[in-house]
């Protein structure tokens, strides 16, 4: 075998269970196979991948590329498996069709195996994607039921039951017309939201021996007991990592990055077993977490051992994002088979040699070496950097993911010079020489360092799958965990509706709570759109080779410069004005491997189960000194808000002044912006202390109050607030034009789209960036609802109460004043965000135009219905599909005129289903059904309320009103996405987008009007809450801002920006059952589906008042409006 020249055949079998035989040199380095079986695919994305083998132990291992093969592998015989290394938890990162298909592929296999536990709806939906990539639509024709299934010997699950088999057969039914990269899509963004997508499990103990199950992720290490995942240690959480022998040891961040005391301990079976553990927590670290990998050689090995010099020697998430950007060119098309199982259909490209049977459970890749323990320090020393395109699903998520969930890999502002790296071992990062291979720049280390394919004429052809895998497997029995409802649509629903299975969030996903207000996931939520508040954590981390350790060396955190917002929060600021005297205090968790935590960076405190009961005992002991008028109540309402509002100003005045000051000069436009509200912002900084330091008098808090009455909040109001009035009076005048001058500079200045667009990328810019240009007229707004509310209170003879008549007579002739204006400017502001997410429409912004409805009905179509957002203005009605690119936007398929338009119910009709109508306009008829009965009447008041409207409107305003026309009303979706032409900047997904309300109707099949968001205008909120965690009594404090029908999570009023949002359409919002075991005052219920979570409030007035505003969102979504004929009556708006 050592023989110059000897060559050597090694069979890797891909996840079609196709098996190629490769020709390498004995002394070949794995790094020569993985071109070879790289080159062989023609795969771009190519980190995400690996090979793996069975060990003389019989351990799964990854092959290291630094090493010689033959001295991994038990013998020449043994085969490797060509699988998925590192799971995204935000598929829409994946740039190529191939890489999408190689990773259904690889949950297909999961699926087999039972690595993917979930409900049989779940596993039910994930097969009818499956099934539809492979054989395409519903054959109705040659079968009335499920017994396709069969006939074609379509099996993907151990137990496939006739049972299940009709479920599938209902889900795929719904997906009539998705071509196999759409379904593969789908099938990913379904497969994310389970529990265990990705997880691996490997059995342990703890230090008193109970049995675990661990498990890497990208947001950091797993521990399971039973069915239930009992801790998450996050990668921000974490400050080393280390082995010793079979003995694993997780060294925590104490908090404050006070000095090192937190270690976890667990026990593996063999310290082979251990090792291997250790290093795929590397490996995930350094892939999701690290910017770049700085190349360091391996160290030999010493007669005395240093530990183990392993480290991570690919590219990190993150440098193959950009690197497939930078080289992504058209690809060349690859071959599907019909069905995995009709192997005789398909032609193999690869010779058919035999697979050996093996037991497959993933495990790290344990190569030789003769240290007997290692350790891994992350340096976290400039933990201020947040990885973008980050996607990690507990906030971290995404998130989530997610994946924000702002949602996930939005773009980063300005980083600090200083670079953050990962040391490796490699001399080089193999980088890319074409569109495809993955090759290095210098020659790998090895015999002569090539390879021979068997059957080489076949070598450019392209991958064809054929049979799934058979091969016996050892599952993880303990982890198949009590199936919780995903967001699978549930069987046998009246009307038979498409599933839509995108996700929001790129901001720790959307609905992205997991990790700041959900405990129970790992991966992003639902919608996610963490990502999200997605929060992508430190991501500078530098990893250091030293000889105890890989280890995230906590230095104290820098403050970075006003454009870095992408940082890790300061420690936390003293405790806001008495926001604890009633709130259970958090604290840190004595014992790690028990606490519920929650996943997310360090500075999120939680509370163990050992210790929340506790800290609640101690605060009941505690005298609340809260006063209990309701006037006091009301008066930290507006101290909350005006936090809140202050930081929505900074946007503009701060971040945004920060973004366009790069160039020498400002232009006019701008100038103007900035000129008109700094003078608010700068008022209302100082407002602001004014009412802290009343409040903090109110509260007894000084000796201020010795001096006279403190217990009042007219006389600042009259005092100070009225002074500004003449600005936000200059403000108003001028801000229509202020809109206009933007929208039309993007047009025209390319530099400024750019920036304009960059900046929207940002977390700080939580919402569309023109949304913060309405702020100041709705602040005025809330102050008046304020003072009416403090003034319905006071009686006459109250010393407050003159003061505040006063100033609510001032505000409320200035708002009256303003109103229409108002009104105008949130349907300007609706026209331009809807024109920027609707490709096909380029005029759709015009003064005499308004809208009123947004949501998602089915459209029947050739194909049968399809999921199409709908949205109706004052002079048309326009449905389009969303695209099937990563951009968040919509494709215009048709639009119809109102006038003449009529609005027929068609239950009767030949195609009708429940719920459905009828529309006539033009020359086009179209049938639709609603989700329910009361959608259905929202859509058929508005439609004729509209088009009543529009007999009325002058032929010269109508003829302003066309559009250029959209390109067909065709219903394939392929041509949406292949005309699509988009800046680059937009090739992230944008967090305020996911959770804009078309993004969210179109996940939750409902609608919202403009009586809604005139609605959503009055009721915004802030303030401090308790959340709930999932599986423990403990409860966890959180800024929260509520919104654009949205909430937002922070940890203090002073972040800058979310880590995680939850938008509320859908979500019903009550008090806690019997049931849920709340014995707590003060607590109300969100629930959506199976996503529930509690919320508990300091007093009874703020409970009412975040019930009042959230139910302003909900019932938006949920209630029937005032219909001719119905007997109901809804409370008007």
């Amino acid at each position: 075998m050592d023989r110059k020249g000897k060559q050597v055949n090694l069979r890797v079998i891909f996840l079609d269970d196709q098996v190629h035989a490769f020709q390498v040199h004995v002394k070949a380095f794995g790094q020569v196979l993985w071109e070879a079986v790289v080159h062989h695919l023609n795969l771009l994305e190519t980190d995400y991948f690996d090979l793996e083998y069975e060990d003389a132990h019989g351990l799964q291992c990854w092959l290291d590329r630094e090493k010689a093969i033959l001295k991994q592998l038990p013998n020449p015989d043994r085969p490797l498996y060509f699988l998925v290394k590192f799971y995204t938890p935000d598929p829409t990162l994946l740039e190529d069709e191939l890489t999408r298909y190689l990773l259904a592929l690889q949950i297909k296999r999961d699926l087999m195996r039972g690595n993917l536990p979930c409900s049989e709806n779940t596993v039910a939906l994930l097969i009818s994607y499956v099934v539809q990539a492979e054989i395409g639509d519903y054959p109705i024709e040659d079968y009335e039921d499920h017994t396709y299934l069969s006939a074609y010997g379509l099996k993907y699950v151990p137990n496939q039951t006739e049972a299940l088999e009709r479920k599938i057969c209902e889900y795929h039914k719904q997906h009539v017309g998705e071509t196999p990269a759409e379904a593969d899509a789908n099938l990913l963004d379904t497969a994310r939201k389970v529990d265990l997508y990705g997880i691996r499990v490997s059995p342990a103990k703890d230090h008193e021996g109970v049995p675990l199950n661990l498990a890497v992720a990208s947001m950091g290490i797993l521990v399971f007991q039973g069915f239930t995942k009992i801790n998450t240690f996050s990668w921000a959480k974490i400050r080393k990592l280390s082995f010793k022998r079979k003995k694993f040891l997780i060294k925590l961040h104490p908090e404050n990055y006070g000095y090192y005391k937190d270690l976890v301990e667990f026990f593996f079976e063999t310290r082979d077993e251990c090792k291997g553990f250790w290093k795929k927590c590397i490996e995930h670290h350094t892939f999701f977490r690290c910017h770049t990998v700085k190349k360091m050689e391996r160290h030999k090995t010493r007669v005395i051992s240093r530990g183990s010099s392993f480290r991570y020697s690919g590219r990190t998430q993150k440098e193959l994002c950009e690197f497939v950007r930078d080289q992504y060119v058209k690809r060349q098309p690859f071959q599907r088979t019909v069905s995995g199982r009709i192997s005789s259909r398909s032609t193999s490209v690869t010779p058919k040699i035999p697979a050996k049977t093996s037991s497959l459970h993933n495990s790290a890749d344990l190569h030789n070496s003769t240290a007997s323990s290692g350790s891994h320090i992350l340096d976290q020393s400039a933990i201020n950097h947040q990885l973008t395109n980050q996607v990690e699903s507990v906030d971290i998520h995404s998130d989530s993911s997610l994946s924000g969930s702002r949602s996930l890999g939005s773009l980063g502002l300005p980083r600090s010079p200083k670079k953050d790296e990962v040391q490796g071992h490699n001399e080089e990062v193999a980088e890319s020489t074409n569109g495809a291979t993955y090759v290095p720049d210098v020659p790998f280390p090895g015999a002569e360092g090539t390879v021979t394919v068997i059957q080489e004429e076949h070598r450019d052809k392209v991958l064809t799958p054929l049979e799934s895998p058979g091969r016996a497997t050892r599952t993880p029995h303990l982890l198949t965990r009590e199936d919780r409802k995903m967001s699978a649509p549930s069987l046998g629903s009246d009307v038979v509706l498409p599933v839509n299975g995108n996700r929001l969030s790129r901001s720790e996903e959307v609905e992205n709570i997991p990790g700041i207000v959900e405990e129970e996931n790992a991966e992003p939520s639902e919608y996610s759109a963490i990502r999200s508040g997605n929060r992508s954590l430190s991501a500078a981390d530098t990893l250091k080779s030293a000889s105890d350790g890989y280890e995230l060396e906590d230095h104290p955190p820098y403050l970075p410069p006003p454009p870095i917002i992408e940082s890790t929060l300061p420690p936390p600021p003293p405790p806001p004005l008495s926001e604890d005297l009633s709130f259970t205090r958090e604290s840190r968790g004595s014992t790690p491997q028990y606490t519920q935590t929650l996943g997310i960076s360090s500075n999120i405190s939680t509370i163990s189960n050992s210790r929340s009961s506790e800290s609640e005992d101690d605060n009941k002991k505690k005298v609340k000194r809260y006063p209990v008028d309701r006037a006091y109540f009301i008066a930290k309402e507006l101290l909350m808000t005006e936090r809140t509002y202050r930081k929505d100003l900074e946007v503009i005045t701060k971040w945004f002044r920060l973004a366009v000051s790069t160039d020498e000069s400002v232009p006019d436009y701008l100038e103007n912006l900035f000129r008109t509200i700094d003078p608010i912002y700068e008022f209302h900084c100082g407002f602001l202390k004014e009412v802290e330091q009343r409040l903090s008098m109110w509260e007894g808090k000084s000796n201020a109050h010795l001096n006279g009455d403190y217990q009042k909040i007219g006389d600042i109001m009259v005092g100070s607030f009225l002074r500004v009035l003449e600005h936000y009076m200059n403000y108003f005048e001028r801000q229509e034009d202020i809109l206009l001058e933007l929208e039309q500079a993007l047009k025209d200045d390319k530099d400024f789209e750019q920036i304009y667009k960059d900046f929207e990328t940002k977390k700080v810019c939580y919402l569309p960036l023109n949304t913060f240009l309405l702020k100041p007229c709705q602040r005025l707004l809330h102050l008046k609802l304020l003072l009416e509310r403090i003034t319905k209170h006071y009686a006459p003879t109250h010393p407050d109460y003159n003061d505040c008549k006063s100033c609510l007579s001032k505000l409320s002739d200035l708002t009256q004043t303003f109103r229409d204006q108002r009104k105008s400017l949130e349907n300007l502001q609706k026209l331009i965000e809807l024109q920027r997410d609707l490709v096909g429409l380029d005029t759709l912004v015009h003064p005499d135009r308004e809208f009123i409805r947004e949501g998602c009905l089915q459209k029947f179509s050739r194909k049968g219905y399809q999921q199409r957002m709908f949205f109706l203005f004052s002079d048309m009605l326009v449905y389009t599909s969303r695209t099937a690119t990563p951009l968040l936007q919509f494709k215009v398929h048709g639009q119809l005129p109102l006038r003449g338009m009529i609005v027929e119910e068609s239950d009767h009709a030949k195609m009708a289903v429940a719920n459905s109508f009828a529309i006539y306009g033009g020359n086009k008829c179209i049938l639709v059904a609603a989700s329910s009965q009361e959608e259905k009447d929202k859509w058929i008041e508005d439609l004729n309320e509209a088009i009543q409207a529009s007999k009325n409107r002058n032929d010269d305003k109508l003829r302003y009103a066309s559009l250029k026309s959209s390109t067909s009303s065709t219903e394939n979706m392929d041509t949406a996405a292949q005309e699509d032409k988009a800046p680059s900047t937009m090739d992230k997904q944008i967090q305020h987008r996911a959770n804009t309300t078309m993004h969210v109707c179109w996940h939750r099949n409902t609608s919202v009007s403009k009586r809604d968001h005139e609605k959503a205008v009055k009721n915004q909120l802030s303030g401090y809450l308790l959340r709930k965690f999932k599986n423990s009594n403990g409860w966890q404090k959180l800024w929260v801002v509520f919104t654009n029908f949205c909430l937002y999570f922070y940890k203090t009023y002073q972040d800058d920006f979310p880590l995680a949002s939850l938008p509320l359409l859908g979500y019903a919002v009550s008090t806690p059952d019997e049931e849920d075991g709340i014995h707590k005052d003060h607590v109300f219920k969100l629930q959506f589906k199976n996503h529930v979570y509690f919320f508990r409030a300091e007093s009874e007035y703020t409970f009412e008042r975040w019930v009042e505003v959230i139910n302003s969102a909900t019932n938006s979504a949920r209630r029937v409006r005032l219909f001719s004929r119905m007997d109901s009556k809804m409370p008007g708006d």
